[in-house]
């Protein structure tokens, strides 16, 4: 009958249910007085581990028992791995032998006295496969990144083992564990390395030792370029920023791959990757940088950037430079303004607010104070409307009058029903029906104090938003190919009519009253226009809103069908080329075969890897860009043999 090793837990229940189940015990009648001590096995249950087909020896103790004691040893279960070529000296309790096993093995013992008393316990040990020289191996690791979960592979011996380097020492940075053989920490530095591992186990009397030759293969960090630039620049304010390459072997090469920069910036520095200049013209601009390193052959990356230059908001201490606002939340702060340093500061700070809303809606105004730390507000805020023109309105109602005659000055101080420093007011937009009209909330402190803790919140409801034009931009038309681009708005009533106020389509392209462009185009460049929106109320409301539309080559690949050749387990990078299109690209890759290891980016499209196989493979790049057209081409892929 197969007899099978047993996990240490198991064993454990089982030799409970097996004592449980015999004659184990004390014999013997129950005298008067008190009872004599109880005759215990008193050896751990878990015996020192060996190794297998090995000498063995250890004693099992007992205590309390009369006279001379008599061992004997039986398996658990018929089933369950015995400790064979062990046995246990009757007399003595020595059980000593070799152990023809190898696993987890366990065995039932029972002692006698000469009172025929008797005790049994459960033990189990284990004996472990024999030290073997491990194969060589080799390990990857990248610089400068953490090591997880790379170890040295050991077959048997007797834990706990002792692995320590005895040729070569590791790279800077990495250590091994001597327990488990387990990699720590991450390299310094790049290259190979090769040493020898010495692992040594705990058998005793003589430990068995064995050592392995390693390999260690330190590779640059993958080489990438960051995002390093920021998404919005000001218009006509001075920029410095820098394009970041990563890993790889410095130093590196930067030069524009496609795009164009916002005028007024300087070439890329094809040395350090420096950009600096003055945008001068607002807008949003696409670009792509490709980075390339000191190795050989030398690496290559690319990223793409998007940058849009804005006008910059400024101070909003006059009408003209009123922030614009809705219905919400804002927080603000009474704070003294200075242009440094040929300006004097002013001893005080008004702050205009630009809002937009139907004519005859009622709009709610109300500044709230906000505490200092000490919970004594600072400011007392003072809250007006204005026309344009600077002229204080007088449609409005104060704090605590329920009339609904919008017949009072538009200024407020404080709200007097509880007195507080807060102001409020509720305002009837002025104007023809249905007509959009701005107006301006003014906010000061009635004192002519400022400072930067006077620190308030505007609250604005009720406002009814007026038809405006939501298509933020247009886009870019392929030429020759069909296109379509749906002008959009918010807020209008009934159906919306378009038109075009002034400038010039792109030839080809026309705008019907729905406000749909369609096409083709027939000549590339860019085209700048004012589109208007008018909806169905009495009289209509009217917007408009300046846009453009890029014409541009079709975007095409024009790399060879049949790419260069790969060789078996050899680095691979093959760049595709494209022609037309405008940034962004995206790279798309399909095919009913697995290409090992071989990928494809899809912002930069670069296949690159290391394929572990040889053959011809086929797929399908498809390359796509903004102006949502694709091209699509069949490639192939030979991955020799090579020497």
């Amino acid at each position: 009958m197969k007899r099978i090793p047993v996990p240490p837990r198991l064993f454990a229940l089982m030799l409970l249910t097996a004592l449980l189940g015999g004659c184990g015990g004390n014999g013997g009648a129950a005298g008067s007085g008190s009872p004599a001590a109880t005759l215990a096995i008193t050896t751990d249950q878990i015996l020192p581990a060996t190794l297998a087909n090995a000498p063995y020896s250890t004693t099992l103790q007992a205590s309390n028992g009369s006279g001379g004691l008599t061992w004997s040893i039986a398996p658990v279960t018929p089933t369950t791995l015995f400790v064979d070529g062990l046995s246990i000296d009757a007399s003595t309790g020595i059980l000593s032998g070799t152990a023809n096993f190898q696993g987890t093995a366990g065995f039932v013992a029972t002692v006698k006295d000469s009172d025929s008393h008797t005790a049994t316990k459960g033990f189990y040990l284990t004996a472990y496969s024999r030290l073997q020289a491990p194969a060589p191996q080799t390990f990857s690791f990248s610089q400068y990144e953490p090591i997880w979960y790379q170890q040295i592979q050991v077959n048997g011996g007797l834990p706990p083992l002792n692995i320590t380097v005895s040729g070569t020492p590791l790279p800077v940075g990495v250590t091994l564990d001597r327990e488990n053989g387990m990699f720590r920490g991450s390299s310094m530095t790049t290259g190979n390395f090769y040493t020898t591992v010495t692992i040594r186990d705990s058998y005793a009397p003589a430990p068995e030792v064995t050592s392995v030759q390693i390999t260690i293969q330190v590779a640059p960090p993958p080489f990438s370029v960051a995002q390093s630039l920021p998404s919005k620049l000001l218009l006509n304010r001075p920029f410095s920023g820098k394009i970041i390459a990563m890993g790889g072997i410095p130093p590196y090469s930067f030069s524009m791959s496609s795009g164009s920069l916002p005028p007024g910036l300087a070439p890329i520095d094809t040395g350090t990757g420096q950009l600096s200049g003055t945008p001068t013209l607002a807008g949003y601009y696409n670009f792509a940088v490709t980075a390339t390193d000191s190795s050989s052959p030398p690496l290559s990356a690319s990223s793409n950037f998007s940058i849009s230059v804005a006008i910059p908001l400024g101070r909003n201490d006059t009408i003209a430079t009123a922030t614009a606002i809705d219905n919400g939340y804002f927080s603000a702060s009474i704070s003294p303004y200075i242009d440094p340093p040929d300006a004097a500061p002013l001893p005080a700070d008004s702050d205009y607010y630009r809002l937009t809303s139907i004519s005859g809606a009622s709009v709610h105004l109300a500044t709230v104070t906000l505490p200092t730390v000490s919970g004594v507000p600072l400011l007392d805020t003072v809250l007006e409307i204005l026309d344009a023109n600077g002229t204080r309105l007088a449609t409005c109602n104060q704090p605590g009058n329920a009339s609904t005659n919008f017949t009072s000055a538009c200024i407020n101080d404080d709200i007097p029903d509880p007195p507080t420093t807060d102001s409020a007011l509720d305002f009837q937009v002025p104007g023809s029906p249905s007509t959009p009209t701005t107006f301006y909330i003014h906010v000061l402190d009635w004192r002519g104090n400022a400072r930067p803790d006077m620190l308030y919140n505007l609250s604005v409801s009720g406002a009814v938003d007026p038809l405006k034009i939501t298509s933020t931009s247009v886009t870019p038309a392929a030429r020759g190919l069909s296109y379509s681009q749906q002008l959009t708005s918010a807020n209008g009533s009934g159906a919306i009519t378009w038109t075009l106020s002034s400038g010039s389509l792109p030839p080809g392209i026309t705008l019907s009253s729905s406000g749909v462009f369609t096409g083709p185009a027939t000549t590339d460049g860019t085209y700048f226009f004012t589109v208007q929106a008018a909806d169905s109320s009495t009289p209509p409301q009217v917007v408009s809103a300046d846009e453009q539309i890029q014409v541009v080559d079709p975007v095409k690949i024009v790399s060879a069908p049949t790419l260069p050749a790969a060789c078996v387990n050899q680095p691979y990078t093959f760049a595709m080329q494209s022609t037309g299109g405008i940034q962004p690209l995206f790279w798309g890759f399909t095919t009913t075969q697995y290409w090992a290891g071989i990928n494809l980016d899809s912002s930069t499209g670069v296949f690159s890897g290391t394929s572990s196989v040889a053959g011809t493979f086929t797929g399908h790049v498809i390359l796509s860009d903004a102006t949502t057209h694709y091209f699509m081409q069949n490639i192939s892929l030979t991955v020799n043999q090579c020497p």
